[in-house]
Protein backbone atom coordinates (compact mmCIF):
# COMPACT_ATOMS: atom_id res chain seq x y z
CA UNK A 1 0.00 0.00 0.00
CA UNK A 2 1.57 3.25 -1.04
CA UNK A 3 2.64 5.57 1.79
CA UNK A 4 1.23 9.26 1.88
CA UNK A 5 2.31 11.53 4.23
CA UNK A 6 0.97 15.18 4.83
CA UNK A 7 4.34 17.08 5.01
CA UNK A 8 3.73 20.41 5.88
CA UNK A 9 0.76 23.22 5.54
CA UNK A 10 1.53 26.92 5.03
CA UNK A 11 -0.98 29.32 5.88
CA UNK A 12 -3.17 29.65 3.25
CA UNK A 13 -4.11 33.51 2.47
CA UNK A 14 -5.42 32.82 -0.73
CA UNK A 15 -8.72 32.97 -1.69
CA UNK A 16 -10.51 29.71 -3.68
CA UNK A 17 -11.15 31.35 -6.48
CA UNK A 18 -6.98 30.95 -7.20
CA UNK A 19 -7.76 27.02 -6.35
CA UNK A 20 -5.46 26.68 -9.38
CA UNK A 21 -3.63 29.56 -9.96
CA UNK A 22 -0.08 28.26 -11.16
CA UNK A 23 1.53 32.05 -10.09
CA UNK A 24 -0.58 32.62 -6.93
CA UNK A 25 -1.65 29.96 -5.11
CA UNK A 26 0.52 29.28 -2.21
CA UNK A 27 -2.01 27.62 0.43
CA UNK A 28 -1.97 23.68 0.36
CA UNK A 29 -0.12 20.84 1.54
CA UNK A 30 2.96 18.66 -0.14
CA UNK A 31 2.09 14.94 -0.36
CA UNK A 32 4.62 12.74 -0.40
CA UNK A 33 3.83 9.42 -1.58
CA UNK A 34 6.55 6.96 -0.60
CA UNK A 35 6.85 4.68 -3.83
CA UNK A 36 9.29 2.60 -2.62
CA UNK A 37 13.39 2.31 -3.21
CA UNK A 38 14.11 5.60 -2.24
CA UNK A 39 11.87 7.31 -4.51
CA UNK A 40 8.93 9.45 -3.54
CA UNK A 41 6.12 11.50 -5.39
CA UNK A 42 6.33 15.53 -4.60
CA UNK A 43 2.08 16.27 -5.60
CA UNK A 44 0.63 19.79 -5.04
CA UNK A 45 -1.44 19.67 -7.55
CA UNK A 46 -0.55 23.42 -8.15
CA UNK A 47 2.12 22.15 -10.97
CA UNK A 48 3.24 19.34 -12.69
CA UNK A 49 4.36 16.07 -9.93
CA UNK A 50 7.78 16.25 -8.51
CA UNK A 51 9.76 12.46 -8.19
CA UNK A 52 12.79 12.55 -6.27
CA UNK A 53 15.51 9.25 -5.65
CA UNK A 54 17.45 9.96 -2.82
CA UNK A 55 20.77 8.10 -2.14
CA UNK A 56 24.51 7.65 -1.56
CA UNK A 57 25.10 9.01 -4.98
CA UNK A 58 23.06 12.54 -4.05
CA UNK A 59 19.58 13.48 -5.23
CA UNK A 60 18.08 13.03 -8.65
CA UNK A 61 14.84 14.96 -9.41
CA UNK A 62 12.24 15.08 -12.33
CA UNK A 63 10.95 18.26 -13.17
CA UNK A 64 11.19 21.30 -10.86
CA UNK A 65 7.42 23.11 -10.37
CA UNK A 66 7.33 26.73 -10.13
CA UNK A 67 9.63 29.88 -8.87
CA UNK A 68 7.20 30.69 -5.88
CA UNK A 69 6.70 26.78 -5.14
CA UNK A 70 10.05 25.79 -5.50
CA UNK A 71 11.39 26.58 -2.07
CA UNK A 72 8.99 23.77 -0.55
CA UNK A 73 9.91 21.15 -3.24
CA UNK A 74 13.34 21.72 -2.12
CA UNK A 75 12.65 21.88 1.72
CA UNK A 76 10.58 19.08 0.97
CA UNK A 77 13.26 16.84 -0.64
CA UNK A 78 15.76 17.87 2.17
CA UNK A 79 13.67 16.23 4.67
CA UNK A 80 13.89 12.88 2.94
CA UNK A 81 17.59 13.16 1.52
CA UNK A 82 19.24 14.24 4.96
CA UNK A 83 19.52 17.92 4.09
CA UNK A 84 20.81 17.34 0.78
CA UNK A 85 20.86 19.99 -2.13
CA UNK A 86 19.80 18.25 -5.50
CA UNK A 87 22.08 17.38 -7.48
CA UNK A 88 20.45 15.78 -11.23
CA UNK A 89 17.26 16.85 -12.33
CA UNK A 90 15.46 16.18 -15.48
CA UNK A 91 13.11 18.10 -17.30
CA UNK A 92 10.25 15.91 -18.98
CA UNK A 93 9.19 18.75 -21.36
CA UNK A 94 9.30 22.74 -21.90
CA UNK A 95 6.22 23.88 -20.54
CA UNK A 96 6.46 26.46 -17.42
CA UNK A 97 5.17 24.31 -14.44
CA UNK A 98 7.16 21.91 -15.23
CA UNK A 99 10.46 23.52 -15.55
CA UNK A 100 10.51 27.74 -13.62
CA UNK A 101 12.11 25.95 -10.65
CA UNK A 102 15.64 25.21 -12.80
CA UNK A 103 16.73 28.59 -12.13
CA UNK A 104 16.96 27.69 -8.25
CA UNK A 105 18.20 24.85 -8.63
CA UNK A 106 20.78 25.50 -10.90
CA UNK A 107 22.26 28.18 -8.57
CA UNK A 108 23.08 25.52 -6.00
CA UNK A 109 24.94 23.42 -7.75
CA UNK A 110 22.57 21.36 -9.80
CA UNK A 111 22.82 19.85 -13.53
CA UNK A 112 19.87 20.14 -15.77
CA UNK A 113 19.08 17.54 -18.17
CA UNK A 114 16.29 17.37 -21.25
CA UNK A 115 15.40 16.78 -24.41
CA UNK A 116 17.27 19.18 -26.90
CA UNK A 117 13.63 20.95 -27.75
CA UNK A 118 13.29 21.80 -24.22
CA UNK A 119 16.01 24.43 -24.69
CA UNK A 120 14.89 25.57 -27.91
CA UNK A 121 11.55 26.58 -26.49
CA UNK A 122 12.97 28.29 -23.38
CA UNK A 123 15.16 30.24 -25.97
CA UNK A 124 12.22 31.26 -28.38
CA UNK A 125 9.00 30.24 -26.60
CA UNK A 126 6.34 30.14 -28.45
CA UNK A 127 2.20 31.44 -28.26
CA UNK A 128 -0.54 28.60 -26.75
CA UNK A 129 -3.03 29.78 -28.41
CA UNK A 130 -5.84 26.82 -28.15
CA UNK A 131 -5.24 28.30 -24.57
CA UNK A 132 -5.17 31.93 -25.46
CA UNK A 133 -1.83 32.95 -23.83
CA UNK A 134 0.88 34.47 -25.16
CA UNK A 135 4.74 33.13 -25.22
CA UNK A 136 6.01 32.91 -21.27
CA UNK A 137 9.95 34.47 -21.32
CA UNK A 138 12.70 32.21 -19.73
CA UNK A 139 16.79 33.60 -19.48
CA UNK A 140 19.45 31.29 -19.48
CA UNK A 141 19.42 30.59 -16.11
CA UNK A 142 16.16 28.34 -16.64
CA UNK A 143 17.68 26.39 -19.68
CA UNK A 144 18.88 22.78 -19.48
CA UNK A 145 22.82 22.32 -18.86
CA UNK A 146 22.95 18.75 -21.07
CA UNK A 147 20.57 17.65 -24.11
CA UNK A 148 19.54 14.38 -23.77
CA UNK A 149 17.43 11.89 -26.34
CA UNK A 150 15.99 8.74 -26.21
CA UNK A 151 17.89 5.67 -25.54
CA UNK A 152 19.74 7.02 -22.51
CA UNK A 153 19.97 5.10 -19.10
CA UNK A 154 21.51 6.76 -16.02
CA UNK A 155 22.95 4.47 -13.07
CA UNK A 156 22.34 6.82 -9.66
CA UNK A 157 21.34 4.97 -6.03
CA UNK A 158 21.53 1.23 -6.78
CA UNK A 159 18.35 2.45 -9.91
CA UNK A 160 18.98 1.92 -13.92
CA UNK A 161 17.00 5.14 -15.04
CA UNK A 162 16.22 4.75 -18.75
CA UNK A 163 14.97 7.67 -20.66
CA UNK A 164 12.24 7.70 -23.78
CA UNK A 165 11.28 9.74 -26.04
CA UNK A 166 7.63 10.04 -27.11
CA UNK A 167 7.82 12.90 -30.26
CA UNK A 168 5.22 15.42 -31.12
CA UNK A 169 2.59 13.68 -28.25
CA UNK A 170 2.06 16.12 -25.70
CA UNK A 171 4.77 18.36 -26.91
CA UNK A 172 7.54 17.97 -28.99
CA UNK A 173 10.15 17.62 -26.42
CA UNK A 174 8.36 14.56 -24.13
CA UNK A 175 10.56 12.69 -22.16
CA UNK A 176 9.84 9.77 -19.52
CA UNK A 177 11.85 8.19 -16.85
CA UNK A 178 12.05 4.54 -16.07
CA UNK A 179 13.02 3.32 -12.93
CA UNK A 180 13.66 0.02 -13.87
CA UNK A 181 14.90 -1.99 -10.39
CA UNK A 182 12.17 -0.15 -8.73
CA UNK A 183 9.06 -0.84 -11.65
CA UNK A 184 8.33 3.13 -10.99
CA UNK A 185 8.05 5.61 -14.50
CA UNK A 186 7.49 9.10 -14.28
CA UNK A 187 5.08 9.34 -17.31
CA UNK A 188 5.54 13.59 -17.06
CA UNK A 189 2.42 15.55 -19.31
CA UNK A 190 1.99 12.46 -20.97
CA UNK A 191 -0.74 11.33 -18.51
CA UNK A 192 -2.80 13.41 -16.88
CA UNK A 193 -4.90 10.39 -14.60
CA UNK A 194 -8.06 10.57 -15.40
CA UNK A 195 -8.38 13.88 -16.64
CA UNK A 196 -8.01 15.27 -20.21
CA UNK A 197 -5.04 15.88 -21.17
CA UNK A 198 -3.40 19.06 -22.87
CA UNK A 199 -1.85 18.11 -25.89
CA UNK A 200 -0.22 21.49 -27.16
CA UNK A 201 -0.91 21.29 -30.47
CA UNK A 202 1.03 25.08 -30.87
CA UNK A 203 4.18 23.26 -29.38
CA UNK A 204 4.46 20.07 -31.84
CA UNK A 205 1.72 17.55 -29.82
CA UNK A 206 -0.53 15.90 -31.78
CA UNK A 207 -3.50 13.74 -30.33
CA UNK A 208 -1.86 10.73 -32.56
CA UNK A 209 1.36 10.98 -30.85
CA UNK A 210 -0.05 11.47 -27.25
CA UNK A 211 -1.72 7.95 -27.91
CA UNK A 212 1.63 6.51 -29.38
CA UNK A 213 3.40 8.29 -26.42
CA UNK A 214 1.22 6.35 -23.75
CA UNK A 215 1.57 3.06 -25.99
CA UNK A 216 5.16 3.07 -25.30
CA UNK A 217 4.72 3.21 -21.77
CA UNK A 218 2.71 1.12 -21.56
CA UNK A 219 5.28 -1.06 -23.91
CA UNK A 220 7.97 -0.87 -20.27
CA UNK A 221 5.21 -1.54 -18.00
CA UNK A 222 3.35 -4.50 -15.91
CA UNK A 223 0.61 -4.72 -13.82
CA UNK A 224 2.44 -3.93 -10.61
CA UNK A 225 4.46 -0.83 -12.06
CA UNK A 226 3.69 2.65 -10.37
CA UNK A 227 3.15 5.49 -12.55
CA UNK A 228 3.86 9.33 -11.60
CA UNK A 229 1.69 11.35 -13.70
CA UNK A 230 2.34 14.76 -14.77
CA UNK A 231 -1.21 15.80 -13.14
CA UNK A 232 -3.26 13.61 -10.90
CA UNK A 233 -2.68 10.24 -8.54
CA UNK A 234 -0.40 7.16 -9.04
CA UNK A 235 -1.40 6.08 -11.90
CA UNK A 236 -1.21 1.40 -12.94
CA UNK A 237 -1.33 -0.02 -16.44
CA UNK A 238 -5.36 0.47 -16.37
CA UNK A 239 -5.87 3.72 -16.08
CA UNK A 240 -3.12 4.43 -19.19
CA UNK A 241 -5.30 2.16 -21.49
CA UNK A 242 -8.63 4.03 -20.04
CA UNK A 243 -6.59 7.13 -21.27
CA UNK A 244 -5.86 5.80 -24.50
CA UNK A 245 -9.56 4.33 -24.94
CA UNK A 246 -10.72 8.02 -23.97
CA UNK A 247 -8.83 9.57 -26.24
CA UNK A 248 -9.72 7.14 -29.25
CA UNK A 249 -13.20 6.90 -29.03
CA UNK A 250 -13.37 11.00 -28.59
CA UNK A 251 -11.32 12.16 -31.58
CA UNK A 252 -12.80 9.42 -33.68
CA UNK A 253 -16.84 11.58 -32.38
CA UNK A 254 -15.20 14.91 -33.51
CA UNK A 255 -13.80 13.75 -36.60
CA UNK A 256 -16.96 12.47 -37.57
CA UNK A 257 -18.32 16.14 -37.11
CA UNK A 258 -15.58 17.43 -39.02
CA UNK A 259 -16.34 15.00 -41.48
CA UNK A 260 -19.66 16.56 -42.23
CA UNK A 261 -18.49 20.15 -42.71
CA UNK A 262 -19.26 21.40 -39.00
CA UNK A 263 -17.65 24.57 -37.48
CA UNK A 264 -16.03 24.31 -33.74
CA UNK A 265 -18.82 26.43 -32.61
CA UNK A 266 -21.46 24.06 -34.05
CA UNK A 267 -19.70 21.40 -32.85
CA UNK A 268 -19.33 22.29 -29.33
CA UNK A 269 -23.27 23.51 -29.53
CA UNK A 270 -23.97 19.78 -30.02
CA UNK A 271 -22.01 18.86 -26.69
CA UNK A 272 -20.85 15.60 -28.33
CA UNK A 273 -18.55 14.89 -25.33
CA UNK A 274 -21.05 15.51 -22.77
CA UNK A 275 -20.83 11.25 -21.45
CA UNK A 276 -17.31 11.78 -20.85
CA UNK A 277 -17.56 15.12 -18.09
CA UNK A 278 -18.36 13.57 -15.46
CA UNK A 279 -15.09 11.04 -15.35
CA UNK A 280 -12.54 13.09 -16.86
CA UNK A 281 -13.20 16.96 -17.31
CA UNK A 282 -11.38 18.95 -14.85
CA UNK A 283 -11.24 22.61 -14.00
CA UNK A 284 -7.80 23.29 -16.70
CA UNK A 285 -9.12 21.06 -19.22
CA UNK A 286 -13.11 21.28 -19.39
CA UNK A 287 -15.33 19.40 -21.73
CA UNK A 288 -15.20 22.03 -24.68
CA UNK A 289 -11.30 22.43 -24.38
CA UNK A 290 -11.29 18.78 -25.26
CA UNK A 291 -13.39 19.43 -28.23
CA UNK A 292 -11.50 22.21 -29.08
CA UNK A 293 -8.36 20.21 -29.06
CA UNK A 294 -9.56 17.20 -31.19
CA UNK A 295 -10.61 19.98 -34.00
CA UNK A 296 -7.64 21.75 -34.01
CA UNK A 297 -4.99 18.39 -34.56
CA UNK A 298 -7.62 17.35 -37.02
CA UNK A 299 -8.24 20.73 -39.02
CA UNK A 300 -5.29 23.36 -37.97
CA UNK A 301 -7.84 25.67 -37.56
CA UNK A 302 -9.38 27.11 -34.24
CA UNK A 303 -12.90 28.32 -35.56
Amino acid sequence: MKQLIPLMVICCWCSAALAHNHDADKGFDIKITDLGSHIYELRTDRSGNVAVLVGEDGVFMVDTQMEHLVELIDDTQKTLSGNRDVNLILNTHFHRDHVRGNAYFKQRGAVIMAHPNVRGYLKNPTALKMLGREAPMFTPDYYPTIDVSDDTTINMNGQSIGLYHAPNAHTNSDLFVVFKEANVIHAGDLLFNRRFPFIDIDNGGSVAGYIAGIEKIISVSDHNTKIIAGHGPIANLQDLKATIAMLSETHKIIQGLVEQGLALTTIKALKPLESYTKTWSWQFINTDLMVTTHYYDITGKLE
